[in-house]
Order: C-alpha cells, then structure tokens, then sequence
C-alpha cells in the first residue's frame, strides 16, 4: 500500500517537472528569437538569459526605447529605429510559435504591448497603428521561417538551455556559426564595419 501511495506522489511531481521544461524551451526559444533579430536588424543587446529572474519572468533581453523627434513627426532614422525595435519584440512570440507550436500568451503579450508603445511613435491614429503591427507580424513570421533565422534561433535555444545566461559576444558567435555559409561571410563584414 504504501508503495502505490510513492507512485501517486511521484506522478504529479514528474508532470509538473515536464511542464517546467517545457515552459523553458518556450522561453529559450522566445528569448533566443529576440535575440536573433537582433543580430539581423543591428540592435544590439548586452545579455539573453533564461530562468527565473526577481520578477519571475522565465526569460529576458533589454531594448532601450526610441526617441520622438521635437515636432512630433518622425525623421527616417527614428522610423527605421522603430521598425528595427518592433521586428525584435514581436520576433520571441514569432520563434517561440514556430519553434515549439504555440506563443505564451503573457510573455507575447508584453512584447505586443511595446510593440505598440514603439508604434505609436510612427502611427498617428489606433487604425494605422493595428494596420502596422499585422503587417509587422506577417514580416516576423516570414522572417523566422526563413534558414537564416530559424538555424540561428535553434542554435542559440540549444545553448540557452545549457547555460541559461549567454552574454552579447557568446550569442553572436552562435548566430554566426549558425548561419549558412554565404549569410556568415556577410554578417561577418557586416559586424567588422
């Protein structure tokens, strides 16, 4: 009897084991995401990391906001620092959909939000800014599907899950090995210049 009381126990315990890493490999593969399009839009990022952090977020990676031009109206290089900003927010949920099925509503959520914070800064109207975002969201996806992303983004989740924190120059060495062959040699000029 108190054998089978063991197994009930274990059972649950075991579940809740599974659930844990699979909410790891989701965040590996948001974070690494992020971090991807990143490296391919030229932001750059001082760290990406996975597990639990003070606010129990199981993964992060820091963006500073862009800056609204004195008049209100944006000049091209906040537009292109917006649009830059918005491919790397909205690229995690994106990853983490293609790479284990399905995007974690809060975590996407909170990216979606500052994705429209950074919107705001080009659209003048709900309408436009709703308009912008489902087009930025087609864009990512077809981004993230794409080898010279979805290679990187499997590589760097692989080592996130190993080490759980990676810093600017570990991350970009594993894009960059990653890579297919023609895209290595010309993100390495890229990052020379």
């Amino acid at each position: 009897m108190r054998r089978s009381r063991r197994l009930d126990r274990a059972v649950p315990q075991r579940q809740a084991v599974q659930r844990s890493r699979r909410r790891l490999v989701a965040a590996a593969f948001h974070e690494a995401g992020h971090a991807v399009a990143a490296y391919h839009v030229k932001v750059r990022l001082r760290r990406i990391a996975i597990g639990g952090d003070a606010e129990h977020a199981l993964g992060w990676l820091e963006l500073w906001p862009p800056h609204a031009a004195a008049n209100g109206v944006p000049d091209l290089r906040t537009e292109n620092l917006v649009e830059r900003s918005v491919i790397v927010l909205l690229a995690g949920a994106q990853a983490e959909r293609v790479g284990v099925g399905r995007a974690n509503y809060l975590g996407g959520s909170l990216d979606f939000y500052d994705a429209v914070q950074c919107a705001g800064y080009l659209c003048r109207t709900t309408e436009e800014i709703s308009a912008y975002l489902r087009w930025m969201q087609l864009r990512v996806r077809a981004l993230v599907k794409s080898p010279t992303w979805q290679e990187p983004i499997e590589a760097l989740t692989k080592c996130l899950l190993q080490r759980g924190t990676l810093g600017a120059r570990d991350a970009r060495a594993i894009i960059q090995r990653a890579l297919p062959k023609d895209e290595a040699r010309r993100s390495a000029r890229r990052w020379s210049t």
